[in-house]
C-alpha cells in the first residue's frame, strides 16, 4: 500500500500568508504554508511508502512557491515521520507564456499525467485548493478513474481551503474543509441508471439531509 498526496501549487504571491483553521480537523498549533501539509502531517506513519504529486506551473511565482516554500516543507514533514518517499511534479502549462500551445487537449493531458502516476493499492489524499479549476477538475477525474478502474484504490481524504481576506486588523484566514463526501457522492451518482433520479433524490436527501 502506498500513500499518495496530490495538490497543485499556489499561483499568487501573498504579502501575508493566511492563518489556517478548520472545523473538520484538529490542526493543533502547526503553521504550514499549504493545506496539503496539514493533511500529510496528520496521515503519515513511520515506514510508509509515499508519493507526493504536485501540479506546478513553471513561471516565477508558482516556481518560487514550490521550490522555496512547499517542497522544503513537505520534505521536512516526510523526514520527521521516517517514511520512504518520492516527490514528483506534474507540469501545468502557463496561461500567458504558453498560451499558443493550449487547446482542448491541454487539461486532458494533465488528467492523463496524474492518472499515469496512480497504481493499484494506492491510498489517495488530495488538496483541491489551488490552481486553475480545469487542473483540479482533471485531478478529480484522475482519482475517480483510478478508484474505479484500479484494484484496491481508495480516496481517503479530499480537502479544500476557503480563503477569507480579513478586514482591517482581522488577519486573512483559510478554513480547511473536508470535501471527501463529494468524491463518494460523485461515485454514487455516476453509477445511477436512467430512470433512477427520483429514488436517488430520496436517498441523497436521507444521506445528506
Amino acid at each position: 500500500m502506498r500513500k499518495v498526496f496530490i495538490s497543485t501549487i499556489k499561483m499568487k504571491k501573498e504579502d501575508q500568508a493566511p492563518v489556517f483553521q478548520s472545523r473538520d480537523f484538529d490542526l493543533g498549533d502547526k503553521k504550514f504554508f499549504a493545506p496539503i501539509s496539514y493533511l500529510m502531517d496528520a496521515n503519515l506513519e513511520s515506514g510508509d511508502d509515499v508519493l507526493v504529486l504536485t501540479g506546478v506551473t513553471d513561471t516565477d511565482v508558482p516556481r518560487e512557491n514550490y521550490e522555496q516554500h512547499l517542497k522544503p516543507e513537505l520534505q521536512r514533514i516526510l523526514e520527521a515521520h521516517h517514511v520512504t518517499y518520492q516527490i514528483q511534479e506534474v507540469k501545468e502549462p502557463d496561461i500567458d507564456t504558453e498560451r499558443e500551445i493550449q487547446d482542448s487537449l491541454t487539461f486532458s493531458e494533465f488528467f492523463r499525467a496524474v492518472a499515469d502516476c496512480l497504481q493499484d493499492g494506492d491510498r489517495i489524499y488530495a488538496d483541491m485548493t489551488y490552481g486553475m479549476k480545469c487542473y483540479t477538475l482533471g485531478m478529480f477525474i484522475a482519482m475517480a478513474y483510478a478508484a474505479k478502474a484500479g484494484v484496491d484504490v481508495d480516496v481517503e481524504r479530499m480537502i479544500y481551503a476557503q480563503f477569507y481576506k480579513g478586514e482591517k486588523e482581522t488577519p486573512a484566514t483559510s478554513d480547511i474543509i473536508d470535501i471527501t463526501s463529494l468524491f463518494y457522492i460523485n461515485t454514487m451518482v455516476s453509477n445511477a441508471a436512467s430512470g433512477q433520479k427520483k429514488s436517488m433524490d430520496n436517498f441523497l436527501k436521507l444521506m445528506i439531509g
